[in-house]
């Protein structure tokens, strides 16, 4: 399962912004499928990881498609850019948490001395 992703192919170009506020808004859920009341669907059974198509829409409505029946699907690989981000932007705030840690612990020891 490849998606095209060549530059050559893209236009307007920009970078997610704000993404750890939106991953942190988001609820990664475990459910089971309600295979009785769709079986046409052929729904597998058992115990499955996601999300709720109507509370990503609220943050990411770019990932979610309405059908014409008004059923909503989740493009999942198009979170994954998102996730990307916000772990960036979370490692920064660790590494300013960490030099902030450093210049306070250097100024304790110089008070101390």
């Amino acid at each position: 399962n490849v998606s095209p992703s060549d530059v050559r192919f893209k236009e307007n170009i920009q970078p997610v912004a704000n993404a750890l506020d939106a991953v942190v808004s988001l609820q990664g859920v475990s459910y089971n499928w309600r295979t009785e009341e769709y079986k046409e669907r052929n729904f597998p059974t058992g115990r499955h990881y996601g999300v709720i198509a109507q509370e990503i829409e609220k943050v990411l409505p770019a990932v979610v498609n309405t059908a014409p029946d008004g059923m909503k699907a989740v493009a999942y690989t198009e979170i994954i850019p998102v996730l990307i981000e916000a772990m960036k932007e979370q490692q920064k705030q660790i590494k300013d948490q960490q030099r902030e840690i450093e210049q306070l612990k250097t100024r304790v020891a110089n008070l101390s001395k």
